[in-house]
């Protein structure tokens, strides 16, 4: 990692990525460069460099629907410099609410990752499935749970 696509956090060294959508995010499109911090061992924060206000929440969207698949274009390959499938790290948007079981995933339009380029891009999937507003639990996981995340 240069020191073009780091962060450093306090004493404790702590580096985060910071990654490069040269497209932008869609509504976002003035906003190039975001960093991407883990908040837990679920969630991330993708904040905005030049407007840190602007964050989302993020997953890795395997970890709740193992069997989401999706084929990356070659487009999106050039686009952030992708030559293998080891490159890539996929996080999709998370749409928080405080009750738990209305906690939903934005499956229609992951954000791909180039973890050796650091460059990225927010994909539309077409004639999918998927949705913006997929719940992140299943209702079996939210039965009888109580407490915050």
């Amino acid at each position: 990692m240069t020191s073009d696509h780091v962060h450093h956090e306090g004493a404790n060294l702590t580096i985060t990525p910071i990654y490069s959508f040269p497209k932008g995010l869609p509504g976002f499109d003035q906003l190039k460069e975001f960093l991407l911090q883990e908040h837990n061992e679920v969630f991330s924060l993708l904040s905005a460099i030049d407007q840190p206000e602007i964050s989302f929440i993020t997953v890795n969207p395997f970890d709740f629907i193992p069997d989401y698949e999706f084929s990356l274009s070659d487009d999106t390959m050039l686009d952030i410099e992708v030559n293998n499938r080891e490159q890539v790290a996929v996080r999709c948007i998370v749409t928080w609410h405080s009750e738990r079981e209305k906690i939903t995933i934005n499956l229609l339009a992951p954000l791909i990752f180039n973890v050796e380029s650091f460059k990225a891009k927010q994909i539309v999937l077409q004639n999918t499935i998927y949705t913006t507003k997929h719940p992140l639990w299943s209702e079996s996981e939210t039965d009888g749970e109580g407490g915050d995340s």
